[in-house]
């Protein structure tokens, strides 16, 4: 630290030596300047960055890019209009569909018998498995809200690393429900239901092919027994799969129950029984072996139960064939025994439904056919039909086009004007001391100028613009025949549509329209929206390794990357800022010490000579 003297010259030693650092800090000043255009860059930058992405992400892909977007196609619903929903997509052929629902596809469920009202989702699995847990002395509390609860789904067990259960009797019953479905290997839905207490846990996959198979759980208690088990009653009783395969309608009990042939009269002999509650007067149906497949549906038929045989499965279903709930009786059901046992929930069935005159089975009650998607909502009678058919209206592709021209017009004017932006290189950035003599509205104006051009000449813009003019251009002729073409040359790539061409166009071939803007399905990629998406998606790969702007993002207001070359630049400038700004305060330390020691030097010089007068008598004045 320099001590600073001051007075015995009668000089401002403060101004020398600020006037001698503002020659020196000249080159300081010019880099913090500098510094602050490129930051002011990297800035407009990302500012391109943001509107690019927008246009990239918003527009291109999640609005313009979707099927929906350029669907000419509107299906028309007569007849039943409760039945089913009908939504015509692109490939709407026109054809008119007659429809009826016989049945509604379903998902395999669990349903348990349920613990009645007032238990909510928010209550424990300790509080169903002991109402009075709240009333237990803290360390019996403490038992029970450790106690582990276990459930199998379709193989997965839900346990931790360790292998311990996920619930304990402080998991919520809303908690347990989300941890189920949130696990993609169980394939399983879970809802609770607090009006009835019961616990349903569906398959994800709708029809026949879904399932819900419960395992056996090896430690903790059951969950399902919390919400007090399985009902026996059921809308459907299926059998697991018999031993072998080559089923057919011919194929009899002895070979199924894995009799070897020739067949003995034993194995031909052999009786098999089933019983049904309510079925048949309650009454034992008996089977014998010599029974084909074919027999004992048509038998069962007979006493009002549907039966049908999965071939490749080798397992009989059966359903009341009023409809209702069908459950086992409590006779003999040693039919069973060849099938290893019934399964112990609801199989998922598919849906049925006659369109045109042809009988369609589907897994979902969403599907489509003939280009319309449909949602099947609920049976019909044969002789209530829903009639369907296709129109075309062209407002959806009309706006979604007009939307796209305006969004591609304000992209290519903003980049345009970046790149021809004028530049004051007379205005640069103001430093604090030029701020300080300045006005708010002075400075404003000033920092404006100084900001602008920026992005004159950018490489990048001129790039991105480029590639996007070049490929309107080659797309011209198609893009014309649909209403949309380019303005005079000084516009700079603006599009126009002409808005009646585009609607006949799309009347007489809605078709070519989505192959040219979104592609064909047969080559995706190749429509003009995706290569526009391509151009941005290079054009923000390029800012990113440039400025450092996350191309995944629209944030102004996010962190730069370290790594780019702006990034790097700036790095530089700092550390040369750090240098310079310590040899300043070097020199003006060096300054000062200059004139203290002169400043020292004429007060002695001062003092000796008063000294030497007083000695001859002599007055210093």
């Amino acid at each position: 630290m320099v001590t600073r003297v001051n007075g015995f010259s009668g000089m401002d030693i403060d101004s020398m030596v600020k006037s001698m650092m503002a020659a020196k800090r000249v080159p300081y000043d010019k880099l913090v300047q500098d510094k602050q255009l490129l930051e002011w860059k990297r800035d407009s930058y990302r500012e391109i960055n943001s509107k690019l992405y927008q246009f990239k992400s918003a527009k291109l892909t999640d609005k313009y890019g979707f099927n929906s977007a350029l669907n000419a196609n509107k299906a028309v619903i007569t007849g039943n209009t409760t039945a089913l929903k009908a939504e015509a997509t692109a490939e709407a052929n026109g054809a008119e569909m007659k429809v009826s629902i016989e049945r509604l596809a379903t998902r395999a469920t669990v349903e348990t018998l349920g613990v009645g009202s007032g238990k909510t989702s928010k209550t424990t699995l300790a509080e169903l498995f002991n109402p009075g847990v709240t009333t237990l002395p803290p360390n019996d509390q403490e038992v029970l809200l450790s106690k582990e609860f276990a459930i199998t789904i379709n193989g997965e067990s839900f346990k931790d690393n360790s292998g311990k259960p996920l619930f304990t009797g402080k998991t919520s019953i809303a908690t347990m429900v989300s941890t189920i479905n949130a696990n993609t290997k169980a394939n399983a839905i879970a809802s609770y239901d607090e009006i009835t207490g019961k616990l349903f846990i569906r398959s994800k996959t709708s029809g026949s092919e879904g399932k819900v198979e419960l395992g056996a759980i090896s430690s903790g208690e059951s969950i399902l027994e919390l919400f007090k088990g399985v009902p026996a009653e059921k809308a459907i009783i299926e059998t697991n799969s018999a031993k072998g395969a080559g089923f057919t309608g011919s194929t009899t009990l002895a070979k199924l129950a894995g009799a070897i042939e020739p067949f003995t009269g034993t194995d031909l002999d052999k009786e098999y029984k089933l019983s049904f509650k309510g079925i048949n007067s309650g009454n034992t149906i008996t089977f014998k072996g010599s029974d084909s497949i074919d027999n004992i549906i048509s038998q069962l038929d007979a006493v009002d139960v549907t039966a049908t045989f999965d071939m490749s499965k080798g397992k009989f279903s059966f359903v009341s064939g009023s409809g209702g709930s069908i459950e086992l009786g409590t006779g003999e059901n040693t039919l069973f025994n060849i099938f290893n046992g019934v399964q112990t929930y609801s199989s998922g069935l598919n849906s049925q439904v006659t369109i045109n005159g042809t009988k369609l089975e589907k897994d979902s009650n969403n599907f489509t056919i003939n280009g319309v998607s449909l949602t099947l909502l609920e049976t019909s009678a044969p002789d209530k039909l829903t009639t369907i058919n296709t129109q075309t209206d062209s407002s959806t592709a009309i706006e979604t086009i007009k939307g796209f021209i305006e969004d591609y017009n304000s992209m290519i004017e903003l980049l345009n004007n970046k790149t021809s932006e004028v530049k004051y290189r007379d205005f640069a950035p103001l430093t604090e001391e030029q701020k300080k003599d300045m006005k708010e509205a002075d400075i404003k104006t000033w920092t404006e100028k100084a900001q602008s051009g920026l992005l004159k000449n950018d490489d990048i813009l001129r790039s991105t613009v480029s590639s996007m003019r070049m490929l309107i251009t080659g797309k011209l002729g198609d893009l014309s025949s649909i209403g949309i073409t380019t303005g005079q040359y000084y516009e700079n790539g603006k599009l126009y549509l002409n808005e009646s061409k585009l609607k006949t166009a799309i009347a007489e071939n809605p078709q070519k329209i989505i192959d040219l803007l979104q592609g064909p399905t047969s080559d995706a990629g190749s429509g003009l929206f995706d290569k526009l998406v391509k151009i941005s998606e290079t054009a923000l790969e390029r800012f990113s390794e440039k400025a450092g702007t996350d191309r995944y993002s629209a944030s102004v207001t996010g962190t730069y990357k370290a790594e780019n070359v702006i990034g790097r630049t700036l790095k530089g400038y700092n550390s040369r800022l750090d240098t310079m700004q310590k040899n300043l305060v070097t020199a003006e330390n060096r300054y000062y010490k200059q004139f203290t020691a002169m400043e020292t030097a004429m007060s002695k010089l001062q003092s000796q000579s008063s000294s030497l007068l007083s000695s001859l008598g002599l007055s210093s004045k």
